[in-house]
């Protein structure tokens, strides 16, 4: 004995019908500004002083062999001053000195601590902080040497 059984499926709106969303007119969206200046951001987020940094940042890596050799070191041995502390510092100054000359007073009210907080910060974005670099081999960052002493 087959039993059969008759499923009833809902019906699609047919075209026409009360039901139908295409008799509904389409809203005209509004258009696009063509230009970028005319574009308004919904969100207003403020730049951070890290996102200031790097701009700066930017500039003098492209500027300033000076720069790029206080930030080159991953050992002291190697630091132009001797130390990557001190070397941390002179880049700190450099920028401040940078922004100073661009009119960024956000940056250049800061204390050289804190740009060199930013500076590790901005370091890290771009996976080239002395420690990532350090502990790099190949384009493979491996695990940090051992010191036991």
């Amino acid at each position: 004995m087959v039993l059969r059984l008759k499923l009833r499926l809902p019906s699609v709106p047919q075209k026409g019908s009360p039901m139908s969303n295409r008799n509904l007119p389409l809203r005209q969206a509004p258009p696009l500004p063509a230009k970028i200046e005319d574009w308004e951001r919904a969100i207003a987020a403020e730049r951070t002083l890290n996102d200031l940094v790097e701009d700066i940042h930017r500039l003098l890596v492209n500027e300033s062999a000076d720069y790029r050799a206080f930030l080159r070191a991953t050992y002291d041995a190697h630091a132009v001053e001797g130390s990557l502390a001190a070397d941390n510092v002179c880049a700190a100054q450099m920028i401040r000195a940078k922004a100073k000359a661009i009119g960024s007073t956000e940056v250049e009210k800061e204390k050289l601590a804190i740009i060199n907080m930013a500076l590790g910060v901005v370091l890290r974005r771009y996976h080239a902080s002395r420690k990532q670099r350090r502990n790099t081999l190949g384009g493979e960052e491996i695990a940090p040497e051992r010191n036991d002493d």
